[in-house]
């Protein structure tokens, strides 16, 4: 099949969560498929054209054509504070505004005009505004989240008044656009059942289907000698979800964990951690910010538990999979470990309150017998039901029934 692919990011490197999942289901589709992908580029994901040069050179291995497109309000600060306070006088969500490009409108009408394609997939909510160049033509919309969900979370954890006060009125204009626009394509793709069951209810008429999460569990396997007393996390700062986390852990929970055990370490590995956080860890020497690196897998193997305090967010923790595929350990909240079929107890640990969280990393440093357990488990579960060849499959199986 030919497929015109429209997203919001070059997903490469796949370094965390959506960007990991979008290139290797583009990777899985490009085995049977022709891919051709027009993307934008996200100045804080890529900064340098030589970091952009590269990454497109790699996608070039997987689809028979790419174009890539700027945000301009990436590149123009002023531009972008006067889009965001224009917004408050439209019914649309600023992520629409954000993603309008002329120059994205005409090539996207100049491959429909120029190629016989199959179906068109458009990668995030907040792009399906180019859905109307094809209208004769089998559409998916990709959710990787419940964004308006995510966005209301969000709302609710924000400190500063204003800010609060703004997402919140953004989560409700997403969730009136969500319902307007999910119907218009032949199928929307969930990361999760419980996404599905949040926009099905919301979109009246609308048709889901979903394709989990995964992680390459040849990429990730358990090795090396782990240290009893060593915490990992891993996680872009630029995620709001991931830097909340972390603010939230380090200030609420790590204090009562090093109460119990001082002699406990913590690695966060991600880059641009906030200055709050910073400040944290000059405090505390114990909290190393490692910021970004290249290859995660040697702070993830050396760790005995691996911590997932998410309490915002949607889809399903690519970074849970891939500490499962390594046969860690793992205390996650409830929001953290959303839409995974996991079993707590038998391969993960849940704490939702900070004493409750502190407790189970805690009983795990101490308990050898009990992380191994969790461990051996986590990596069967992954290797039965999330590597990305199965996850691919399902794709695949998703495109032959609407090509038909």
């Amino acid at each position: 099949m030919k497929i015109l692919v429209i997203s919001h990011f070059i997903p490469y490197p796949p370094h965390g969560g959506s960007l990991q999942r979008n290139f290797n289901l583009l990777r899985e589709a490009s085995k049977t498929n022709e891919i051709y992908l027009l993307t934008f580029t996200q100045r804080k994901l890529l900064p340098d054209e030589k970091k952009l040069d590269e990454s497109v050179k790699m996608l070039r291995k997987y689809c028979k054509y790419l174009k890539v497109f700027k945000i301009p309000t990436d590149y123009n600060k002023i531009k972008w504070y006067i889009l965001l306070f224009l917004n408050l006088f439209s019914f649309t969500p600023y992520s629409v505004w954000r993603f309008r490009s002329k120059t994205m409108s005409r090539e996207i009408k100049r491959q429909l005009k120029h190629n016989c394609f199959d179906m068109i997939q458009i990668d995030t909510i907040a792009l399906a505004q180019y859905a109307s160049f094809g209208p004769d033509l089998p559409k998916i919309l990709v959710h990787q989240n419940v964004e308006s969900g995510l966005l209301l979370r969000r709302s609710l954890n924000e400190r500063n008044p204003l800010s609060r006060i703004y997402l919140y009125l953004q989560a409700r204009k997403l969730k009136n656009y969500e319902k307007i626009v999910a119907g218009r394509f032949d199928a929307n793709i969930t990361v999760s059942g419980l996404d599905k069951e949040e926009l099905n209810r919301l979109t009246r008429g609308a048709k889901f289907e979903v394709i989990p999460n995964g992680t390459d569990i040849d990429y990730f396997t358990p090795k090396g000698k782990t240290n009893s007393k060593h915490l990992v996390f891993t996680g872009g700062m630029t995620w709001y979800p991931n830097k909340d986390a972390m603010l939230h852990f380090c200030s609420e929970i790590y204090p009562l964990i090093k109460e119990k055990m001082p002699d406990v370490e913590m690695d966060v590995v991600g880059r641009f951690p906030p200055p709050r956080l910073q400040k944290i860890a000059r405090e505390e020497p114990s909290i190393k910010l490692r910021g970004y690196v290249d290859d995660v897998r040697d702070y993830v193997h050396q760790a005995a538990v691996y911590v997932v305090p998410i309490r915002v967010g949607g889809g399903t923790r690519l970074k849970i999979l891939d500490a499962f595929a390594c046969g860690k350990a793992v205390v996650s909240t409830s929001v953290g470990c959303e839409g995974l079929e996991v079993t707590p107890g038998e391969n993960i640990l849940i704490g939702d309150s900070p004493s409750e969280f502190a407790n189970q990393v805690v009983n795990l440093l101490k308990d050898e017998r009990l992380r191994t357990k969790l461990g051996v488990n986590a990596r069967k579960l992954v290797m039965e039901k999330y590597s990305w060849e199965k996850i691919g499959q399902i794709q695949n199986s998703i495109y032959e029934r609407m090509g038909k």
